[in-house]
């Protein structure tokens, strides 16, 4: 999609607009690129024309439990406080399908939050819907089993049939791909789902 398209786009004055496009810098990352580490601090807010993103926690013995993934005109909850608080970060980024965008830098984009108030407005809003979606995704890692967490993933898709790996949703519940796919089959045998290569359908 192209930067007039996002909602953001809209709030701003003409003025904010140009301005806008004379601090953007374009960045295209492949799949598997790094974004940030657990403890960076972001210097710019990104900006996904295209692609996907993970935010995830890495674990001492190497397993890593996703926080949540990010698309178009999606804002990362953990790169926004970092950039405009230039604070560490609490987790890790990285792409998972190429991604193209732009970045802002900070100061750009406090300069855009004080000279324009709905889209200060805007931008913590989506702080405060994500936190919330962020704290809801903490909880079930610490109360909520894996079979639980997984089902709740499957039965909240908008689609019943799924387009996702078993190496891909170990990786978002933090889990191994054996035990995931025990899980999967046991779910089959109990005829709540169809397994296919690559493909998950709800029965």
């Amino acid at each position: 999609m192209k930067l007039e398209d996002f909602y953001f786009y809209s709030l701003l004055s003409n003025d904010s607009k140009t301005f806008l496009h004379q601090h953007l810098k374009p960045i295209t990352m492949q799949e598997k690129g790094v974004l940030y580490y657990q403890g960076d601090v972001c210097p710019n807010l990104l900006i996904i024309e295209s692609g996907k993103v993970r935010v995830f926690l890495q674990g001492e013995n190497s397993e890593s439990f996703t926080l949540y993934t990010l698309g178009s005109d999606e804002l990362c909850i953990v790169n926004t406080f970092s950039t405009i608080f230039s604070t560490a970060t609490h987790a890790n980024a990285e792409v998972l399908e190429e991604l193209n965008g732009w970045l802002l830098s900070k100061e750009a984009l406090l300069e855009l939050m004080k000279s324009e108030p709905e889209y200060s407005a805007y931008v913590y809003s989506l702080i405060a819907k994500n936190m919330s979606a962020l704290v809801t995704t903490i909880e079930d890692i610490k109360f909520a089993s894996v079979k639980d967490r997984l089902e709740d993933w499957i039965f909240s898709q908008p689609s019943t049939l799924i387009k996702t790996t078993h190496e891909e949703l170990a990786l978002n519940l933090g889990s191994t791909r054996p035990f995931v796919s025990k899980l999967l089959k046991d779910m089959e045998n109990e005829g709540k789902v169809k397994l296919g290569r690559g493909v998950i359908e709800i029965l």
